[in-house]
């Protein structure tokens, strides 16, 4: 059954502007059809198609599926864009795909990229949602800068990833040793972060962790934390 992204009005669905093209053109769908709608809620709908046209397409809901692909927990991923902003979109899909709860995009001292296109990395996070079936859309928080980011903070566990020579714990240990607890982890720049940011993560109550033996990309570091996250309950 195809996925499409839409909007609930009372026992109906719209899907949106885009995923009308997608319908009517290339999957030539017609009034009968029976698809799942996304809206981001946490409640996946299937419905059935009642009319078509050029500019939109309206199902008759015939099931409502409360917590649809639900991820328990809270992890919060804040990290910093990468010059190469398709590495970062690759990171946002995968992320969505295994169950990340929030993301913030933040600016720090040696950040190469200077703008972020919130409109395109949501796309990116909708169609993820769609693909792997989370009910859900994560929080895609604005960018900001790290300092105005660390004020703000507020999750009971708090990590910064780094490479440094520091005492540092396993982030995949810590997240076996506190599944529940709401987490949230700083990926930084190509670059690294600075000798000040590090300080100052450090008097907002974050942590130093590390990530395995290998030195990681900022993306794939992203991507790590995920993963070690959603495995965390499963032995």
């Amino acid at each position: 059954m195809h996925s499409f992204w839409g909007n609930r009005t009372d026992k109906q669905v719209h899907l949106e502007p885009e995923e009308v093209v997608h319908a009517t053109k290339v999957l030539r769908l017609t009034p009968g059809a029976e698809i799942f709608v996304f809206d981001g809620s946490g409640t996946v709908y299937r419905a059935a198609i009642e009319r078509v046209s050029k500019k939109e397409v309206v199902a008759n809901v015939l099931e409502e599926l409360p917590d649809y692909g639900v991820v328990s927990g809270h992890l919060h991923i804040a990290i910093a864009p990468t010059k190469n902003i398709d590495r970062m979109h690759f990171f946002l899909e995968k992320a969505v795909e295994m169950g990340v709860h929030a993301i913030t995009p933040i600016w720090t001292f040696h950040s190469e990229r200077k703008h972020w296109n919130a409109e395109k990395a949501l796309k990116i996070m909708k169609g993820a949602c769609t693909q792997s079936h989370k009910g859900t859309l994560p929080v895609l928080h604005p960018a900001q800068t790290l300092e105005a980011f660390l004020l703000q903070a507020h999750e009971s566990r708090r990590y910064i990833a780094t490479c440094i020579d520091s005492p540092k714990e396993s982030l995949v240990a810590s997240f076996v040793t506190h599944p529940y607890d709401s987490s949230l982890v700083l990926i930084g720049p190509e670059g690294d972060f600075s000798p000040d940011e590090y300080a100052l993560a450090a008097q907002n109550g974050f942590h130093h962790v590390h990530l395995g033996p290998h030195r990681l990309r900022t993306e794939t570091a992203g991507i790590y934390a995920v993963a070690a996250f959603a495995l965390r309950l499963q032995g």
